[in-house]
């Protein structure tokens, strides 16, 4: 019965209870819908099972004391593309995902050449956005230490996801760290 209800529902946006993840891992397979976003709340729950369910796909976790003053925010958030997370949390998931996501890091690495060639279609403003995207920076605060708007910040990001055929601020700052990695193991 639950196999069907999973495979028949079609929605922009869950929120997902993390009890129900608690009581049953085997739900983290329902965040594998690419074409929903998941925002998973809870109460006190620890980092670690937040970056787990980043980790498998989905878009961010709210906690029920902030529900109130952020849900909606949260909501608009993943439904922009976005991962709505702690910032403190930013540098931990993409340090998980790359260090269980490793590529062999040869010249033989086809996609990473191409993200290569992609990256350097960048504008100079580009690559300042996506490397303060990658250190986790949010766009308000981008656009403050590049004194732009957020628009503007919003137009690079837009137009970096399409160059680096990314959907996401953390795919772009996970991107970029595997192509540091690469880079540093060619040196």
């Amino acid at each position: 019965m639950l196999h069907s209800i999973r495979s028949e529902y079609t929605a922009d946006a869950v929120i997902f209870d993390a009890k129900k993840l608690d009581d049953d891992a085997s739900l983290l397979s329902v965040f594998a819908n690419k074409k929903t976003r998941f925002l998973v709340m809870g109460a006190d729950w620890p980092e670690n099972k937040q970056i787990d369910v980043l980790i498998n796909g989905a878009a961010g976790y709210c906690e029920q004391s902030e529900a109130s003053e952020f849900l909606t925010r949260a909501v608009a958030c993943i439904l922009s593309g976005d991962i709505w997370i702690r910032r403190a949390l930013v540098p931990k998931v993409i340090g998980v995902l790359t260090s269980t996501r490793r590529i062999q890091l040869t010249p033989s690495t086809v996609d990473t050449e191409l993200k290569l060639k992609q990256l350097a279609s960048l504008s100079a403003r580009e690559v300042e956005v996506a490397d303060m995207i990658r250190q986790g920076e949010s766009n308000k605060r981008i656009a403050f230490a590049m004194s732009i708007s957020e628009r503007t910040v919003k137009a690079h990001l837009s137009s970096i996801f399409r160059k680096l055929n990314v959907d996401d601020r953390l795919r772009l700052a996970i991107l970029l760290k595997e192509i540091d990695q690469y880079q540093r193991g060619m040196s």
